[in-house]
């Protein structure tokens, strides 16, 4: 839990900034198709790369704090990259569907274009946005490669964000590369993960039709 909040606390606020300045306030341009491209790049890199870069970039961040190891911290900052990508696609394609009308009445009755954005098309997006919240979860939720060299496999009862942890998916690659692997305790939490992502893509579907059902009768 310290790990999702964590992560979305720092990739959602940035994420949905870029793709409100993509999508709002930049001119297509030289710079903005270099920013999409490097987006479109960065959401194919393999994880374990993330880690690395975690490990490489992010580890002598977290030192500056004094944090000396690997902890959630640095496995947080790590996820924040990883979902980034996902999270400003996600939201600049919900934010092109707002048709434009939205948009043009509420500057002809003399909002400026950041009340526009903030009080007649974020709300229209919502639902996207929520979509890319969900999906942000699952994906730290069966994450593994980028947080065994960020967040370490550490089990504890009461975590720190200053020490080590591990998740679900960590610990299935902890049970199976041991001398005696766990295929039995393996499989059960595949099992758990496999539940946890189906129930949030089901949420996602029945918040984003409720949402969209309620602004479409008003």
């Amino acid at each position: 839990l310290y790990l999702i909040g964590l992560s979305l606390a720092i990739a959602l606020p940035i994420g949905i900034s870029a793709a409100i300045y993509l999508n709002e306030y930049a001119k297509t341009n030289r710079i903005t198709r270099a920013m999409r491209s490097s987006i479109e790049l960065l959401s194919g890199v393999p994880s374990i790369i993330f880690g690395l870069m975690g490990v490489s970039v992010l580890f002598p961040i977290t030192q500056l704090m004094g944090i000396q190891t690997v902890s959630i911290i640095l496995g947080a900052l790590t996820m924040a990259v990883v979902l980034l990508p996902l999270i400003i696609r996600q939201t600049e394609e919900s934010l092109k569907v707002v048709p434009s009308d939205l948009r043009y009445a509420s500057l002809s009755l003399g909002a400026t274009q950041t009340q526009t954005i903030f009080k007649v098309v974020l709300p229209s997006a919502l639902p996207g946005i929520l979509t890319a919240s969900l999906l942000s979860i699952s994906r730290i939720i069966g994450e593994s490669a980028a947080l065994i060299y960020t967040m370490g496999t550490f089990i504890s009862d009461k975590p720190q964000l200053d020490q080590g942890a591990t998740t679900l998916a960590v610990q299935i690659w902890s049970l199976m590369s041991g001398e005696q692997p766990n295929f039995e305790l393996s499989s059960t939490i595949s099992i758990i993960i496999l539940m946890i992502v189906l129930s949030l893509n089901i949420t996602v579907k029945l918040i984003s039709y409720r949402l969209n059902k309620k602004w479409s009768v008003s």
